[in-house]
């Protein structure tokens, strides 16, 4: 089980370098950083459709495998966890995927180290100026009462679309219950405490692709085209998937493989 030591942080990911016909194709590496309540498993739907990619995904330091004592961290510190990585593993310009808090993240590492990526797939990516701090506060005050599994039994339920199965919201159920309430919280709070860019959103100039859920209520499409219209890129797009909520890969993960694949493919 692989581990990676960066910032101090010790961080869990997942490789399909040495497993996937990758070597020397002349294709970009893609690295994929989760949401909240999440984790790498988020991207184990869209993987086996992107083979011909050598494909990396990260527990986010508080997340999953990467644990923490639920300290206080920023979006930017998360930010530099990932560059670190990057660097661990020798990733010379990867395209970047991030989903919600995952997908505001990556516009902060496009926007402070633009000669590192190749451009950047945001998933769902949450608008830091409409989030609910009252809401995110909510969640913090539950986990730390109750633990985990009063969200895991509401938010497979209430953030995904009407075309979302059983199984996939056990899945969801999973992630979310796997998480320390503790490091949880801390995330709430990164959320709470997030802004744009240092330059806003005008500072991302690499290619960019966003993936919006037609009902999704976490990320809700009106964030996501107002985060495109901001990007500096000169080459943005903004896809719709429809009946899909907020778990975009678990819920459309063919659709949102075959997406990515095409905007890895064009660059």
């Amino acid at each position: 089980m692989p581990f990676a030591t960066v910032n101090s942080h010790e961080i869990h990911f997942v490789d399909t370098y040495d497993t996937e016909p990758q070597r020397g194709n002349g294709k970009p590496s893609i690295l994929m950083i989760h949401g909240l309540g999440s984790s790498s498993n988020y991207y184990m739907p869209i993987i086996p459709y992107l083979t011909s990619y050598r494909c990396v995904a990260l527990d986010t330091y508080g997340a999953a495998l990467s644990k923490s004592p639920g300290e206080r961290l920023t979006l930017e510190q998360l930010a530099e966890d990932v560059v670190g990585l990057m660097d661990h593993l020798h990733l010379e310009k990867p395209v970047l995927v991030g989903h919600s808090m995952g997908g505001t993240m990556v516009c902060t590492i496009a926007a402070t180290h633009p000669d590192r990526i190749l451009g950047i797939v945001c998933i769902g990516p949450v608008n830091p100026a409409s989030v609910n701090a009252s809401a995110f506060q909510t969640r913090i005050d539950t986990v730390s009462r109750s633990g985990m599994e009063p969200l895991a039994d509401s938010i497979p339920t209430s953030a995904t679309g009407s075309e979302t199965t059983p199984l996939q919201r056990a899945l969801i159920r999973e992630l979310i219950i796997g998480q320390d309430p503790k490091s949880y919280a801390s995330h709430c709070r990164v959320i709470m405490d997030m802004q744009e860019p240092k330059d806003g959103f005008g500072a991302v100039t690499c290619p960019a692709l966003i993936l919006a859920g037609e009902e999704d209520k976490s990320a809700p499409l009106e964030g996501c085209r107002f985060i495109h219209d901001h990007l500096g890129s000169s080459r943005k797009e903004l896809e719709v998937l429809q009946g899909v909520g907020h778990w975009h890969c678990v819920e459309a993960g063919e659709k949102v493989a075959e997406l990515i694949g095409a905007f890895c493919s064009s660059l």
